[in-house]
């Protein structure tokens, strides 16, 4: 939705680069929308595989890993992958914490919270619905202090290492087939937003009443300077100061929203916490500056790199350990 993606895309979006690329290793690549009941495994005896600095690694762990891997990222791990995973998972750890990199037990709890909370469940209801599957908790928990730990470890030392230069774009650009000369070119968008505040304790009528506002309003705004003049006279109407924007700094949908929508008028109603919000489109120009597509291409590049970095020093990690297999 517009008015969400608004927010999140347009006020904050200087925040992305290196600090984006780890964003997806903090909640496993896709969190935990939906809990597969798996039939409960029956009891076994735990058997020490390996020793990772002294470290055990039990046929139960790998056993957890591999429900963790189907839960939350949808693939089937074999034992020896498993196992794997879990020797990195504690290298990790142990190397981030060797340069002081860490996390206490509250961080990962309310990153745990988090997770529950985009599915519709506390903390408490998580930890349920993982025991329903065969899952311990704790595994989830130990695998988002790895990754939060290990990635932070790696940021520090991929920004010194990242070094994506235009030409390495414009190469890259290339091999995609797109026009270097677009490439350097961007849409600049004069936007006002307007919002019709509707209480949170209003009724479905008040509620209905209000979007058929908002809805006569945007069949009266033909141009900014009338539009706007019209929306402040209405009640309880809030209408922002002109902010710029560039196409760069926003999403694919947000970018299509605002390109079909003409100059003087405005986007769809839509519903949101402060009440019904519309964007009204006071003018567009294109201007010469980094399109969506170079950044996209030079996040591609620094991905990459940064996950060279990773498994450069995971490798280091892994050479430098005492790992013991039984």
């Amino acid at each position: 939705m517009l008015g969400r993606s608004w927010i999140r895309d347009g006020w904050r979006a200087g925040r992305r680069r290196v600090v984006g690329l780890i964003t997806p290793a903090l909640v496993l690549g896709c969190a935990v929308v939906a809990v597969i009941t798996l039939p409960p495994a029956p009891a076994k005896a735990q058997q020490i595989l390996v020793l990772v600095q002294g470290q055990p690694i039990t046929s139960f762990d790998v056993s957890q890993r591999i429900k963790l891997a189907q839960l939350t990222e949808r693939r089937n791990l074999s034992q020896k992958e498993a196992l794997e995973e879990l020797i990195d998972q504690r290298l990790k750890i142990v190397t981030a914490e060797r340069f002081g990199v860490t996390a206490d037990k509250d961080e990962i709890e309310k990153m745990f919270a988090r997770m529950g909370s985009r599915s519709g469940r506390s903390p408490e209801q998580l930890t349920q619905a993982l025991a329903q599957s065969g899952l311990d908790a704790s595994m989830l928990k130990t695998k988002m202090r790895a990754d939060y730990v290990w990635n932070n470890y790696v940021r520090g030392r991929f920004s010194s290492a990242a070094t994506i230069r235009d030409s390495d774009v414009f190469a890259a650009l290339e091999s995609k087939g797109e026009d270097l000369t677009r490439a350097q070119r961007t849409t600049e968008y004069t936007v006002r937003q307007i919002v019709l505040v509707v209480g949170r304790t209003a009724n479905p009528g008040e509620r209905s009443q209000r979007m058929a506002e908002a809805n006569s309003l945007r069949k009266q705004f033909t141009d900014c300077e009338t539009g706007v003049q019209t929306a402040r006279a209405m009640r309880e109407t809030v209408v922002r100061d002109p902010v710029i924007r560039t196409s760069a700094d926003m999403s694919a949908p947000v970018r299509k929203v605002m390109d079909d929508t003409p100059v003087g008028q405005m986007t769809a109603p839509e519903v949101t916490r402060a009440g019904i919000e519309m964007i009204a489109i006071c003018n567009r120009r294109e201007v010469v500056g980094e399109s969506a597509q170079k950044r996209e291409v030079r996040t591609e590049l620094e991905n990459k790199q940064f996950d060279a970095v990773s498994k450069k020093l995971l490798d280091d990690a892994r050479k430098s350990a005492m790992i013991q297999y039984r």
